[in-house]
């Protein structure tokens, strides 16, 4: 079995014991596959371990932030949000970047769209309606919590 069909079973089934087969088995592959997901594994928790505990202090004022295992990285194109326990990939326009940029900076659900205004021109007026929207549908997915 590979290092990544490896990764994915125990991940995916929360195994994350050898069998004894696999343990008593003399396969140098074998062993650096294991070795290789054992170290994948203590990365990760080590890296979740630290998102979950700076995302489960204490909420002051209504300040928004990512979601613990969210991470946030901007592109050419606008931005991506990638959940890191579904792996799930969620692109982003200019707009929806700019947003969750607020986020990221530290801003309070009452004051975000007011600095996005401050930023930016809007000419239709629909500024408002739409952040609120899209705060509410990043909200509903989980992806920023209060």
């Amino acid at each position: 079995m590979s290092y990544q069909s490896l990764l994915k079973k125990a991940w995916k089934s929360g195994d994350f014991v050898v069998s004894e087969d696999d343990a008593n088995s003399k396969d140098a592959k074998n062993v650096q596959n294991r070795e290789n997901v054992r170290r994948e594994l203590e990365e990760i928790i080590e890296r979740e371990a630290a998102d979950a505990s700076s995302c489960l202090a204490a909420s002051k004022g209504g300040v928004m932030k990512l979601a613990p295992f969210v991470k946030f990285r901007e592109e050419k194109f606008g931005a991506v949000l990638f959940e890191t326990r579904s792996e799930k990939v969620y692109t982003l326009s200019p707009t929806g970047a700019a947003v969750v940029r607020e986020i990221v900076a530290g801003a309070d659900s009452s004051s975000l769209i007011g600095k996005l205004k401050e930023k930016y021109e809007d000419s239709s007026g629909n500024m408002e309606k739409e952040a609120a929207s899209f705060l509410s549908e990043l909200k509903g997915k989980g992806l920023i919590i209060e």
